[in-house]
């Protein structure tokens, strides 16, 4: 197995733990709109989505348009909670002071909220401006689009880079893009992530042995 030259991030659920927060005011502001819904079935159902696809999955579980100040109404709320809710996931600090090979992020977030959410949780100067959305090439996973764009920016084949995820799309995009991926057991099994194709770990201070730097 070749030692990887580049180690690329994704980053909510895998950097920072704001995959809970999130999803569970999504599931709260779904009863706006006649959907009942668990933090738990948030999780499952957008759980590494975009912005745009919770869009357009309420509008397929309500039947009806959603009103133009939902969206907005739920940025603000997931911001207001991140100032006080949002941390590192466990390990990741740890690690990022140990790799002494390039790292970047690749998130299908939007670019304000990544880094917004990297700057709260401490960990955006591990990456020297090296962090990349879906939002940029407007193709996000599980289409490879922007981990090849990524690899490409970073100077690297995708031969020479690993991915770190913690959800399926991100895993999917990852095997369709020929990049080595690693699966953080999360918000999915370790079953589902490697059924999907990963490596799965379930702590981040393991991921320098599983590599081999």
């Amino acid at each position: 197995m070749m030692t990887p030259k580049c180690i690329i991030f994704d980053c909510d659920g895998t950097l920072v733990d704001s995959e809970d927060v999130t999803n569970r005011i999504i599931a709260e502001m779904a009863s706006e709109l006649g959907i009942t819904m668990t933090r738990d079935e948030a999780t499952a159902t957008f759980g590494g989505k975009t912005l745009n696809a919770v869009l357009y999955k309420m509008r397929e579980l309500s039947g009806k348009e959603i009103p133009d100040d939902w969206l907005p109404r739920l940025i603000k709320k997931v911001s207001e909670s991140w100032k006080t809710e949002l941390n590192p996931v466990h390990g990741v600090r740890e690690l990022l002071e140990s790799l002494e090979i390039p790292i970047c992020v690749a998130s299908n977030g939007e670019s304000i909220h990544i880094h917004q959410s990297l700057e709260m949780t401490g960990l955006r100067d591990f990456f020297d401006g090296d962090i990349f959305s879906a939002s940029d090439i407007g193709v996000p996973k599980p289409a490879p689009d922007l981990f090849l764009y990524t690899a490409k920016k970073m100077g690297f084949k995708p031969e020479q880079c690993v991915v770190v995820e913690d959800s399926i799309p991100g895993v999917i995009a990852a095997n369709r893009a020929k990049i080595r991926v690693y699966g953080l057991v999360k918000m999915c099994s370790a079953e589902e992530l490697e059924n999907a194709g990963a490596i799965p770990f379930t702590n981040m201070r393991d991921l320098p042995v599983l590599l081999g730097i």
